[in-house]
């Protein structure tokens, strides 16, 4: 697991970069729609939060 201490902590990182690559891309704009919470909607529903 490459230093991390279990895959699950290794998968949500991971995940988070990707989420927040696709943020600074602009690739999430269709679950914003220029609202500022729809980032945090994005981040939750791909965290399942």
């Amino acid at each position: 697991t490459l230093g991390f201490k279990s895959m699950k902590t290794a998968y949500a990182t991971i995940k988070g970069i990707e989420v927040m690559r696709a943020l600074r891309k602009g690739q999430a704009s269709a679950f914003y729609y220029g609202d500022p919470l729809g980032e945090m909607r994005l981040v939750s529903r791909v965290f399942e939060m």
